[in-house]
Parts: C-alpha cells; sequence; structure tokens
C-alpha cells in the first residue's frame, strides 16, 4: 500500500534558477541524503569535480524531507536519474549513536519515492522500517533490506514497483537485514542477514521461492555488492575488519572462497565499479583523531587484492563510497563532520565539502 503525498515543488525544493531540479536540466546531480537534516541535497557534478567549488558553488537544490523523522539514511537512483528511491530510519544509529556523535535521534521510519523533477513524494508501507536499497536496471523495481529500529527489529526484504508505488512481495530473510544488491543485469539478488552472521541469494524473477540458506561470510555482515557478471559477490564484515569473496554461481547454494583483511579501520559500504573493475570500500576509523579510509581491491577468481588505503578528509561513519558511471570521481558522505569527500580515483587526490548543521549526509548517489 502506497501512501500518496503530492506537495507544490516550489514549497518543496530551493534551487539555483528556480523550481525542480534548478540550473541546467543536461547537468548530472549528485544527491545526498541529509539524514537528521531531513532533507535530500542536489549538487552539481561538474562544480564537486572541478578541484575549487564549495558547498554554495555546488548545491543545486535542497528537497525538504521534514515531514519524516528521523530523516533519510539511505538513497538511491533510478537508471533514468529521474527518480530517488529514499529510506528514512535510524539504521543501527539507535544502538550505537555514539558512532555518530551521540545526537538525538528521533523515532520513526518510511520507504519514499521522490521524483526529483517535480518534488512529488509518496510512501510506500513497508513490513519494517527499511535501510539499503537496490534497484532493478530498467528502473521499474526495488528491493529494500528492513533492518527495522532497536524496538522493532526487522526481518523482512520488501519487493517494490516503483511506477505503481507499491508492494508487491514482503520475504522473511531472518533477523538484521541491512543492505541489499542487484547483479549487474538484475537477475540475481544478495542480501545480509546480521543475525545470520552472512547472506542470503535469490533470484528476482521469484525471490520468496529461491532465497537460498544463509552462508556465513564473517561476524557482522554488512554491506553487499556483486561483481561483473553473476557468478562472484563480495560481502564486508564489520567486526572482523574483513570481506569476503562470495561464488554465487549455483545462486541457491553460494560459497565464500576467500576472506581479505582491510587493513585499516572498520569496513561497511562496498562499491564495485565496473569501468575500472575494481571493488571499494569505506573504512571508519577506530579511535579518536584517527582518519576514515578508501580501500581499492582488485578482483580476480577466487580472492580479493587490497591497495594501500587512502585516507579521506572527512571523519565517521561512512556508509558507502559512490561512483560516476565512467570510474572517473568517487564521493564517500560522512555523517559525522557533515562533509562530502570528492576522490579522483585515478589520482588518488581528495578534497571534500561541508554544508549540514545535524548529523549528516549518510548517505550518496550518483545520476548516471
Amino acid at each position: 500500500m502506497a501512501k500518496h503525498i503530492v506537495w507544490l515543488a516550489c514549497a518543496l525544493v530551493t534551487s539555483i534558477g528556480g523550481c525542480g531540479s534548478g540550473g541546467d536540466s543536461s547537468s548530472r546531480l549528485v544527491v545526498t541524503a541529509d539524514w537528521l537534516n531531513r532533507s535530500l541535497t542536489l549538487l552539481d557534478y561538474e562544480k564537486l569535480v572541478d578541484g575549487q567549488s564549495d558547498a554554495s558553488a555546488s548545491i543545486v537544490g535542497t528537497i525538504d524531507l521534514s515531514a519524516w523523522a528521523p530523516g533519510p539514511i539511505e538513497v538511491e537512483l533510478t537508471p533514468d536519474g529521474k527518480t530517488a528511491v529514499v529510506s528514512v530510519g535510524p539504521a543501527f544509529f539507535d544502538v550505537l549513536p555514539g558512532l555518530v556523535g551521540d545526537p538525538d535521534i528521533p523515532s520513526g521510519g518510511a520507504l519514499l519515492i521522490v521524483d526529483l523533477e517535480s518534488a512529488q513524494i509518496d510512501e510506500v508501507q513497508t513490513k519494517d522500517v527499511p535501510l539499503g536499497i537496490a534497484i532493478s536496471p530498467d528502473g521499474t523495481t526495488a528491493y529494500t533490506a528492513n533492518y527495522g529500529t532497536n524496538g522493532a527489529r526487522g526481518d523482512s526484504l520488501s519487493v517494490i514497483d516503483i511506477v505503481g508505488r507499491r508492494v508487491l512481495e514482503e520475504v522473511d530473510v531472518g533477523s538484521g537485514p541491512e543492505q541489499v544488491a542487484l547483479s549487474a543485469d538484475g537477475s540475481l539478488g544478495i542480501v545480509n542477514v546480521v543475525s545470520g552472521r552472512g547472506v542470503r541469494v535469490f533470484q528476482t524473477a521469484d525471490v520468496g521461492g529461491t532465497m537460498s540458506d544463509v552462508v556465513e561470510t564473517g561476524s557482522d555482515p554488512s554491506d553487499v555488492a556483486f561483481l561483473r557478471g553473476n557468478d562472484r559477490a563480495v560481502a564486508a564484515n564489520s567486526f572482523t575488519f574483513d570481506l569476503a569473496l562470495i561464488d554465487t554461481s549455483d545462486s541457491g547454494s553460494p560459497v565464500v572462497l576467500d576472506t581479505t583483511a582491510l587493513g585499516t579501520g572498520v569496513p561497511y559500504g562496498v562499491t564495485y565499479v565496473p569501468a575500472r573493475d575494481e571493488i571499494l570500500a569505506t573504512a571508519a576509523a577506530t579511535g579518536t583523531g584517527l582518519p576514515t579510509h578508501l580501500v581499492t581491491f582488485t578482483p580476480s577468481e577466487n580472492e580479493l587484492i587490497p591497495d594501500t588505503p587512502l585516507p579521506l578528509p572527512g571523519e565517521n561513519f561512512p556508509l558507502t563510497a559512490a561512483v560516476d558511471p565512467e570510474g572517473n570521481f568517487a564521493f564517500v558522505a560522512h555523517i559525522v563532520d557533515h562533509k562530502l569527500s570528492i576522490i579522483e580515483l585515478a589520482t588518488g587526490e581528495t578534497r571534500s565539502i561541508e554544508w549540514l548543521d545535524e548529523s549528516g549526509p549518510s548517505y550518496v548517489a550518483v545520476q548516471p
């Protein structure tokens, strides 16, 4: 069931040059979920990567989500770049608020579908409070890992009709699913299950009927991603400080091939970059005054080969890295000190911008 909410675009979006996404409609956008600020920020990609523009020069517009507490924690974009699927909730920070500076975290949660041009917002009611989001290659379907809250831990994966703004299927997967990912062709999915210390793999044509048993990957599995094709995936294990390479060629019986230590910090997000055939893993600092890092892994058939960790200008707690389709620049949101790190992947050069008042940005997505 969807709760249909229509706002006037000018009341919802403040932008350079008018309502909607603002500015040059042909410009690529970078979109951040601004968690406790309860907003989405739309930023100009070219300004972010020019090496000199600050936040005031880069921000195209802001979409107000103040009606939804505690605020947007993650955001993903449809392949045409026009629609944002947004999870609202506390993630795991209501259990570990110290990770993000002990803010006051209101209760609540929702799944929102936002038209970035008209600023129309639709709320879709999932069984549990959602966290992780994956979108099918054709842009018609979203999958949400519903982690829930400290008081009501989730155990479900939802399948969402984006166009119809409705739930198609709810599948119980085990307590604590955080993140979900799809293979490049959209035929396979993978979801982590914290309570099972591992992941489950499924065919998107029949999610409930093909869900594999949990294959154990390590302590506190978090983010997941498929590599090129359908036969390899990766999971970050936060409490064992490593990444697991998983053979998914038999989707009903996935197998862990190898685990590789991160080398620094606590891993959470993993992002596969097809243009570079690399995996980017974000690493939270393990102590006060220590840097966060971005670690690059090169996959081979049966192992992951790590590169030297790259220190980032922003502090904790980075949930993921988003990369443009060409593989030129990565963007990492830092929820503690309100910064967005911008990384040129070929050179390793980094810089950051800062603009928010409350905890955030928490997540970032790049238009195709």
